[in-house]
Order: structure tokens, then sequence, then C-alpha cells
């Protein structure tokens, strides 16, 4: 009777060991794969910021190059104070281009437009290698490579390399919001006017 007791508990145990790796696995798969799409979003959106802030950085620095070296040549031109235009003469424009250039050269220092993409892009490169590791568990997986004790420290090492990234990852926009950037530039605007008037 002792005998047969022990049996029907053994065998208990191991029907339930082996229910619980046959649900552990599952789960294990569906987190993998969820991991792994959340990796190649934030890559994407990292290498999309890379991307735009680059152009920016790109755009705003021919702007400020083309725009002093205007000034720099013209303020040397002498000017006729007829007016050319709307009452507009030449010193205007370069007055104007002047102020233009002071601003944009504000914003360039502030906003570090080429560093933040750099650091947008290494980020992406991170997030990359990272569902690149995700995408070689799941292929272990499904190819029975990986005993469970392995699985356990796999994913554990995904989970900290995870968690090391997104404390150093920059923020990536989730809505297009153009409202800061409509203020930014009505911030610029009056700047550029209030030295233009102040130059005059």
């Amino acid at each position: 009777m002792l005998l047969f007791l022990l049996r029907s508990i053994t065998s208990l145990m191991n029907q339930r060991k082996q229910n619980d790796s046959d649900f552990k696995l599952p789960e294990t798969i569906c987190i993998l794969h969820s991991w792994l799409n959340r990796c190649r979003n934030a890559r994407d959106s990292h290498y999309k910021r890379a991307e735009k802030l680059f152009e920016l950085s790109n755009f705003l620095g021919y702007v400020l190059i083309y725009s002093t070296v205007f000034v720099t040549v013209f303020s040397f031109v002498s000017h006729n104070s007829a007016s050319t235009l709307f009452g507009i003469n030449k010193q205007h424009v370069v007055v104007l281009v002047g102020c233009i250039a002071a601003v944009i050269s504000g914003i360039v220092t502030q906003a570090r437009f080429g560093e933040r993409a750099e650091m947008h892009r290494s980020s992406g490169a991170r997030y990359a290698n990272l569902a690149r590791d995700i995408e070689e568990l799941q292929i272990k997986i499904n190819a029975g490579l990986i005993p469970d004790d392995a699985l356990s420290i796999q994913v554990s090492l995904i989970i900290k390399e995870w968690n090391n990234l997104s404390e150093d990852s920059l923020l990536t926009p989730h809505n297009k919001t153009h409202s800061k950037y409509t203020l930014h530039i009505l911030i610029a605007l009056f700047f550029i006017t209030m030295f233009f008037f102040v130059a005059i």
C-alpha cells in the first residue's frame, strides 16, 4: 500500500513537472515574440529620429554658413540709402540676414541636432543587436538546441541588456505634435524681428 502511494505521488509530480514545462515554453515563446516586436519598433523609431535630426542639422548648418558668408561679404560693400522695393534697401537685407544667422547659430548650439542624431543612431544599432539576440534565441528554442536551465540564463541576459539600453536611450516622440515646433518657430521669428528693428 505504501509502495503504491509513493508511486502515485511520484507519477503525479512527474506529470506536474511535465505540464509545467509544457506551459513554460509556449509562454516564453510568446514573451520573446512580444519583446522582438518592441525591439524592432524601438530600433525603427530611433533610426527614423536619427535621419530627421541629421537632415535638420545639415539644413541649418548650410543656412548658417551661407548667411554668415553673405553678411561677411556684403557688410564691406557700400550701400545706397535709396529705397529699392517697398522701402527696403540693401542694408536692410544685410541686417535681416545677419539677424537670421545669429538666431540659427543659437538654435544649432542649443539643440545639438547632429549630436542627438548620432546618439539615436547608436541606440537604434543597440536595439538592432538586441533584436538579433532574441531572434537567435527563438531559432535555438525552435530547433531544440537549448536546455531549460540555459534558456533562463539567456532570458536574464536579454532583460539585463534591455534595462541598460533603456537607461541610456534618448526619448523618441510617440505622436506628431506640431505645437512645440510652432512655439519654437514663433520665438525665433520674434528674436529675428527684434534684432532687425534694433539694428536698423
